[in-house]
């Protein structure tokens, strides 16, 4: 009966958790990030202001909804035959985060800042690194690039990656255009050699 009871209390908190992140995107995304209060996010939900705070604060909540929406994007990495062009791959790999951030561009600020405030690490956004830096360097492995010099390209190209992510976040411009085509410029030159 006590073990019943202990479970009981955990599906309750877990379907709380669910219902705050529901309310609270979805308050994010209809009235912005910085008007949401709380309390709104908790009568959304149906609970109270304290669930809400157990789950997280304001910017915990963004980071865990941005952080799932991330995981929901990201591909797994595939069969692929040699790569005839490792920069597009690369690209095509980078850009999907690049165009996620874009489409939502008052909320990626907003997470993006919270992140280099450093109060509310992601998870998924140093899991992802490793995972991105991988990808990258399949591909150029495939392309005939030592495992060493792929590794280290790979690692490379992902810091300018998340540079250009944090200079557009720093840009009142919501269009990743000019971000995706820097980032283009930079992974043909470290892929290539040369610019594009």
């Amino acid at each position: 009966m006590f073990i019943e009871h202990v479970h009981s209390r955990a599906r309750a908190r877990d379907t709380s958790r669910i219902k705050v992140l529901s309310a609270a995107d979805e308050l994010f995304v209809r009235h912005g990030f910085a008007s949401t209060t709380i309390r709104q996010i908790a009568e959304s939900a149906a609970v109270s202001v304290g669930t809400v705070m157990a789950v997280a604060d304001k910017n915990g909540l963004l980071v865990e909804i941005f952080d799932r929406k991330i995981a929901s994007i990201h591909t797994s990495p595939f069969d692929a035959p040699i790569a005839h062009d490792p920069a597009t791959e690369i690209i095509d790999i980078l850009g999907s985060f690049v165009r996620f951030f874009a489409a939502q561009p008052d909320l990626a600020r907003a997470y993006t800042a919270i992140l280099v405030g450093g109060k509310h690490p992601s998870v998924i956004f140093a899991e992802l690194t490793g995972v991105l830096i991988e990808q990258v360097s399949d591909v150029l492995i495939r392309a005939g690039h030592s495992a060493t010099d792929a590794s280290a390209t790979a690692r490379i190209i992902h810091r300018a990656y998340l540079g250009e992510i944090f200079i557009w976040a720093g840009q009142g411009n919501p269009k990743p255009d000019s971000t995706l085509t820097e980032l283009e410029k930079t992974v043909r030159y470290l892929v290539n050699g040369k610019a594009a």
